[in-house]
């Protein structure tokens, strides 16, 4: 699926299209390249000296991550994504949303509501705990662990502005897994948590 020539948004429809976008995003990911099929969209694959998404756990040192970047000029927004996948260890993606109004768009509050737009893990049947916040060096952070498959994760999302005079208000969630089989602590979550950044790129 792509889309292809000018889409227009209005604002009774941007937050069914962004899912719709946000949903595809990776589903067609061909190797390490980051291609879409046909690769019409205007989704560039950013290198990884360019890289603004980062998570410094352990599980994942060594692990290459695709990162992509898409953005929407007409609608007001930019995504940024990146994926890890260390195969039999550790697997996590993050998304960056930055939308460029006051207004920012219209994302839910609750983490557990963002799984749809991770395509590895849609289709299992996830189960969740708890709702927690915890503070982080980009500030407060609000997660869930959940289970899906044989694997104990942690969902999370965290929203903030640059302030009025630079009325940018950027939304990152994303997730993290541990790998299959192995146990995933509160603790554990917490010091994911604090394992992710966002650079200036």
């Amino acid at each position: 699926m792509a889309f292809s020539g000018e889409i227009c948004f209005d604002p009774a429809t941007i937050k069914y299209t962004l899912k719709a976008l946000l949903s595809i995003l990776f589903a067609g990911l061909v190797g390490a390249c980051g291609a879409l099929p046909g690769e019409s969209p205007p989704y560039d694959t950013v290198a990884p000296n360019k890289a603004r998404l980062l998570i410094t756990a352990p599980a994942l040192a060594g692990v290459r991550a695709v990162h992509l970047k898409a953005v929407r000029g007409q609608a007001g927004y930019r995504v940024e994504r990146a994926r890890w996948d260390a195969g039999a260890g550790g697997r996590a993606e993050l998304m960056l949303i930055e939308a460029l109004n006051p207004k920012g768009l219209d994302l839910p509050d609750d983490p557990r509501d963002e799984l749809i737009n991770f395509t590895s893990l849609i289709d299992l049947k996830a189960s969740f705990g708890e709702l927690y916040q915890s503070d982080t060096g980009m500030g407060p952070a609000v997660w869930r662990r959940f289970v899906a498959g044989d694997r104990t994760c942690v969902i999370f999302s965290q929203r903030w502005d640059d302030g009025p005079k630079t009325p940018v208000i950027r939304t990152l969630f994303g997730y993290y897994c541990a790998a299959p089989g192995g146990t995933f602590t509160l603790q554990d979550a917490q010091s994911l948590l604090q394992s992710v950044y966002i650079t200036a790129g």
